[in-house]
């Protein structure tokens, strides 16, 4: 599948399976949901590898700098809620570990560690250590993803280190399904996100 249809299906699962009910929820779903959908593909090998890369790293840096803004503007809480369950300490180390992991990660074949259970749970549950709200909604959408590649024509190594791999050959990467999972995901990310909104904004004026 294409990285925008990643995007929108792991963020709408995230918020389909977590239903946050405020907007520091929200904010906080979406925004670990939408690393969570991409990251798996650091580990690219084909010409525009580093491309993809880039745009992974800009998208994490943006999505940062957006929740930053929406706290400063809005005081959603983000940060006494992490101060309460969290500390700058773990935030650095957990970082570190975090690049590490994806380093590892972006030196192995496509499709094999940051595709796999055991890269899934090795980086969920660093992000749990940093910040347990961040770990569900990245969780979630890395496994979209996963599961969303096993649909296509190339083998994923779900139990890697071990070879062998699955692919049901349904589909391909830029085709007609995938086409299909980018309308469905868009549209349940923005019927649940309008929504919740609306519902802000009314029980804000009532």
């Amino acid at each position: 599948m294409m990285g925008k249809t990643h995007m929108v299906c792991g963020t709408a699962c995230a918020l389909c399976v977590l239903q946050p009910t405020t907007i520091r929820e929200w904010v906080i779903c979406t925004g670990a949901a939408a690393i969570g959908a991409v990251i798996s593909d650091i580990d690219v090998t084909t010409s525009d590898s580093r491309e993809t890369l880039n745009k992974i790293t800009f998208l994490s840096v943006l999505i940062a700098i957006a929740v930053c803004c929406l706290e400063y503007q809005w005081h959603l809480g983000i940060m006494r809620n992490f101060n309460r369950e969290s500390n700058l300490f773990r935030l650095v180390v957990g970082f570190a570990v975090f690049l590490g992991i994806c380093t590892f990660g972006k030196n192995q074949p496509h499709r094999s560690f940051m595709h796999s259970f055991a890269g899934l749970a090795s980086l969920s549950i660093v992000l749990y250590l940093v910040y347990p709200p961040l770990a569900a909604p990245f969780a979630i959408a890395m496994l979209s993803h996963i599961m969303l590649d096993i649909l296509n024509r190339r083998k994923v190594r779900l139990f890697y280190p071990l070879r062998g791999g699955l692919c049901l050959r349904l589909c391909s990467a830029n085709g007609l399904v995938n086409k299909a999972f980018l309308a469905i995901g868009s549209a349940v990310f923005a019927v649940y996100s309008g929504m919740l909104l609306f519902t802000k904004i009314k029980g804000f004026l009532g």
